[in-house]
């Protein structure tokens, strides 16, 4: 495959808009050249909205023998057989977060790609962000010496039993295309698309790349609420909504978990590092940018970590980029399907624990992603 990479995106909901902008930006590696949806109108919409040439069906999207790559945007629970569509015909795959809701989706998947012999990428690409590569670095340095424990807690941005009196504010980027039905409208609280799917690979990329794989966990889930809120409208909850753990990485890291949409939001931190020699406070893993604070046995408190890495802005798709990139050049991509199986695993093995009262050695792997070069630009991605 050459570069840029003829790229495809199937799914035209809210979130297209930042890849197709970012496409723009990473246009050295990608060249989008049509987008789809099962909704006419959305796909059309989002090609005259940032005048992509083509707008298609899903069918004629897989059909295209000039398409390299095809992000695939759809809900989370079609993401597995989706991106297995996406293989048999012939493609590269990219799949927004989770891969897939069930571990054995998740392998299947993998499985079919090494048959076909094609790439499968996962969001999230956050770890690529400036705050998760300085954070990387300092670790790498020994800045905090050995690390040996962290905590991660993902809570909702707001009250999540209240109602709005005002909607969330919007961007060309985050507009929904018209008539575009989301599918949080119907499903938030249905296994796999809870708060822990759908935001918690965020947290659990991030830590990946930061201490790698996870090798045992355990779990304790619970339902407070038979009722919710979401955007705007009272739904069933119909799985736990909130998920707490303990995650045991290879390298012996023990990580206390917590995923809950069911609290009053409070100003725990997102995610902290503790190591012989320091600890790392750092910001939401659902961003790029975000200050690295670190505190050493000699300081009285935290101090803030020089960046020196690019992509300090909602950078969403560089991880295709990198894909792109990686295939041409023949070396292993960051963003890998890999990661997203270990990361689906490891969702369900916290609810696994619970239901069963034990801890869980888990089946899958991955490698831990390289860093990324300091020096490296903005927009820039290395061979």
């Amino acid at each position: 495959m050459s570069l840029p990479a003829k790229l495809g995106i199937l799914g035209c909901g809210v979130i297209s808009g930042i890849y197709i902008e970012n496409a723009r930006n990473l246009s050295k590696y990608l060249d989008l050249v049509a987008v789809a949806d099962v909704n006419a109108t959305a796909a059309h919409y989002r090609a005259e909205q940032y005048g992509v040439p083509r707008a298609l069906s899903p069918e004629e999207l897989l059909a295209d023998p000039e398409i390299d790559i095809v992000v695939n945007l759809t809900p989370n629970r079609l993401h597995a057989s989706v991106s297995t569509q996406i293989l048999e015909a012939g493609k590269h795959v990219y799949s927004e977060k989770p891969l897939a809701v069930y571990e054995d989706e998740a392998t299947k998947l993998l499985a079919v790609a090494a048959a076909k012999g094609r790439r499968v990428g996962n969001a999230p690409d956050t770890f690529f962000g400036g705050a998760w590569q300085t954070a990387r670095k300092a670790i790498d340095d020994g800045l905090i010496g050995r690390p040996f424990a962290a905590t991660a807690t993902l809570q909702p941005y707001h009250s999540p039993r209240a109602e709005r009196s005002a909607p969330r504010p919007t961007s060309p980027t985050r507009t929904p295309a018209p008539g575009h039905v989301q599918f949080f409208t119907t499903e938030a609280f249905k296994y796999g698309v809870t708060l822990v799917f759908d935001m918690g690979p965020y947290y659990f990329h991030a830590l990946i790349n930061l201490l790698g794989p996870v090798g045992r966990v355990a779990g304790a889930t619970a339902k407070p609420f038979d009722e919710a809120m979401r955007m705007g409208s009272k739904m069933k909850v119909e799985s736990p909504t909130h998920v707490t753990g303990i995650l045991e990485f290879a390298n012996g890291v023990l990580c206390q978990f917590v995923a809950t949409s069911d609290v009053h939001p409070t100003k725990l931190p997102n995610i902290e590092i503790y190591g012989t020699e320091g600890s790392l406070r750092l910001p939401d893993p659902n961003y790029f940018p975000g200050k690295v604070l670190l505190r050493t046995p000699d300081g009285d408190d935290f101090v803030e970590v020089e960046c020196k890495h690019p992509y300090n802005q909602d950078s969403r798709g560089v991880g295709v980029a990198d894909m792109a990139v990686a295939i041409a050049h023949r070396r292993p991509h960051r963003a890998a399907g890999e990661m997203g199986a270990h990361v689906v695993e490891i969702i369900n093995a916290l609810h696994k624990s619970s239901d069963e009262g034990r801890r869980i050695d888990l089946r899958t792997t991955c490698p831990q992603p390289e860093p990324l070069p300091v020096g490296l630009g903005n927009w820039e991605v290395d061979d």
